[in-house]
């Protein structure tokens, strides 16, 4: 039989501070061990031993008797096994010190927009991690319900670097387990040069055809410059623009006439929304990166223009 009691509880009876109770834990001048709820446990001859030293009465403070059953998870009859922990490595986390520093205060999960879908918020998401629970967090959905906001990183005191371990935790999915338009979109970007799989011809006749409009609206003598070499801008487009959208991309075509703005479009790799970002896929958004890069060069441009 096993005595479970506060550590107020009997710091308070005994008229010293808590951390006294915690320091003779640690020196082993009382036989006891941690218990939730900010307890301790001691056997049923600690505990008389502890009240007869100090003269205290065992019916004046307040404990819980825990039986072996109790303590093994079996309860009234219920087999409830006890929850097992991972190994821990430091695939998810920068350091070791996540363990440390993470006060579990909450604050992350308070500002997190999707707090508490599939039962999950930052701050177990980081518990999970540090408690080598890291497979189950990886096979999860809830990583990518997660927009990559960096609010839940604003609000931790501690600094725990949240969004890069979300982002190395979708990462760690296996590609076919990615959610499929955006694992998809991935290799369309790839292979033809934006998240849709637009045409070169289609795209180039497109932005032809809404230049013509919007001279003809409002912009006299307006032409969409494409592949103009020593362009302050090279614009890129979000692929759902010229696809669902196309008249959007007028909005700020107006507004570069407006301001006499030196501009121009890539006519190839011109989408310039990276999934493979927002898919833990490294290797994939440095060549998407990289096809940016190239056109900044081939093109003399100063600045490059992202839609998102």
């Amino acid at each position: 039989m096993k005595y479970q009691v506060k550590v107020s509880e009997l710091a308070r009876k005994l008229g010293v501070h808590r951390n006294t109770i915690r320091n003779w834990i640690n020196s082993e001048k009382l036989d006891a061990a941690p218990a939730p709820g900010k307890g301790i446990l001691l056997s049923e001859d600690e505990f008389n031993r502890l009240c007869q030293e100090f003269g205290l009465d065992p019916d004046n403070i307040k404990y819980r008797r825990m039986s072996a059953e109790a303590l093994a998870g079996k309860e009234n009859g219920l087999d409830v096994p006890l929850r097992e922990l991972g190994e821990r490595t430091n695939r998810l986390r920068p350091t070791p010190q996540w363990a440390d520093i993470c006060m579990t205060c909450g604050s992350c999960a308070s500002a997190c927009p999707i707090s508490g879908v599939d039962g999950l918020d930052p701050r177990k998401a980081i518990r999970m991690v540090v408690l080598g629970l890291e497979d189950k967090l990886i096979e999860s959905q809830w990583p990518w319900k997660c927009t990559l906001c960096g609010k839940c990183e604003e609000a931790c005191p501690m600094n725990v670097e949240i969004v890069a371990m979300l982002r190395t935790v979708r990462g760690l999915r296996e590609r076919d387990k990615v959610p499929s338009p955006m694992h998809k979109g991935v290799l369309m970007d790839l292979e033809r040069g934006n998240n849709l799989g637009i045409p070169q011809e289609d795209f180039l006749f497109l932005l032809d055809d809404l230049g013509q409009e919007l001279a003809e609206e409002c912009c006299p003598s307006f032409k969409a410059p494409v592949d103009k070499r020593g362009a302050n801008l090279m614009v890129t487009v979000n692929s759902k623009e010229p696809f669902a959208e196309p008249d959007d991309m007028k909005h700020w075509w107006k507004i570069f006439y407006a301001a006499g703005e030196d501009w121009t479009i890539p006519s190839t790799y011109w989408e310039g929304v990276n999934w493979a970002l927002f898919t833990g896929d490294d290797q994939s958004m440095k060549t998407l990166v990289g096809r940016m890069v190239e056109n900044m060069y081939r093109l003399e441009c100063k600045t490059l223009l992202l839609p998102e």
